[in-house]
């Protein structure tokens, strides 16, 4: 595939589409907060031992996830089971999979279809109303930065390519917990790479991110949250580290891990604030 913007089904964009081996916005977190190394591992077209990480539990969030952006239950196949333990559920389960669809069982039905109806609600009620009737779901971005090739999957890109948003099912959609997420998880540089993506492949560099949070458990609250300009510009400056460590590996075929050498170790500025209180409070003692 040649830089643009393309529409392909969740397995193709995972086997890496690009002319070359590229750099998703999950090995560039990869590469700034473990290595280099563990980028190379988890790419398909560099460790041909790679293995996708499948779980064997129930994902209410990756089915709510299929049915809100692309509005489509024949993705699913409802189980009627109790749970995953019998040899005819796991097998009803597997053959699900098979055809790349999305088994869950048939009690989950009803919430998932609450979960989907209040992500909506809250989009109709918020600025974004409308989102979901103008625009497109699962948008692949394709393109090059320098001698290196990136990719970027877009949950939800409005028409006019102003908007990117991202879903994401979680424990608690409390705002001030979802934006300690945002930094925690390194979802900032999502926003980042997305948005750099978007503006390589002819869109908006006006463009705006929003994450979409939601609880996967009733009454299945949601939040919203863009990122302020600071937010994004130390962001950015991640991303571009990133790219550039990428393009450096891909270029001499070395892929460093953490550093052979012996490490001096620091007390985290807690330990060192503890200790200088246990200190203070010595010294009014005697």
């Amino acid at each position: 595939m040649k830089q643009g913007i393309y529409t392909i089904n969740d397995g193709e964009y995972h086997r890496d589409p690009a002319p070359e081996p590229s750099l998703s916005s999950s090995l560039a977190r990869t590469i700034i907060t473990q290595s280099p190394l563990h980028a190379w591992h988890k790419h398909p077209r560099l460790n041909y031992a790679h293995e996708s990480e499948e779980s064997s539990r129930f994902d209410l969030g990756s089915a709510a996830h299929a049915v809100l952006l692309e509005n489509d239950f024949n993705k699913i196949v409802f189980v009627e089971a109790d749970d995953w333990r019998t040899k005819e559920a796991k097998l009803q389960r597997d053959m699900a999979r098979a055809k790349g669809l999305l088994p869950i069982l048939s009690k989950y039905e009803t919430p998932l279809r609450e979960m989907v109806h209040t992500a909506k609600c809250k989009i109709e009620r918020s600025e974004l109303a409308g989102l979901f009737e103008n625009g497109k779901p699962e948008q692949t971005l394709i393109w090059q930065e320098g001698e290196a090739w990136c990719r970027a999957r877009l949950d939800w890109l409005r028409a006019d390519n102003k908007v990117i948003l991202d879903y994401k099912t979680t424990d608690s959609a409390d705002p001030e917990t979802c934006i300690r997420k945002i930094a925690s998880m390194g979802y900032d540089m999502q926003a980042s790479f997305y948005k750099r993506g978007l503006v390589a492949c002819g869109g908006s560099e006006d463009a705006v991110f929003v994450f979409l949070f939601q609880e996967i458990t009733a009454p299945y609250a949601c939040c919203l949250v863009g990122l302020s300009e600071m937010f994004i510009e130390i962001a950015n400056e991640k991303v571009e580290q990133a790219i550039n460590i990428w393009q450096m590996c891909i270029k001499n075929n070395v892929w460093p891990g953490y550093s052979d050498g012996v490490q001096l170790a620091e007390p985290p500025n807690w330990q060192l604030q503890q200790y200088l209180n246990m200190m203070e409070e010595r010294a009014l003692g005697e």
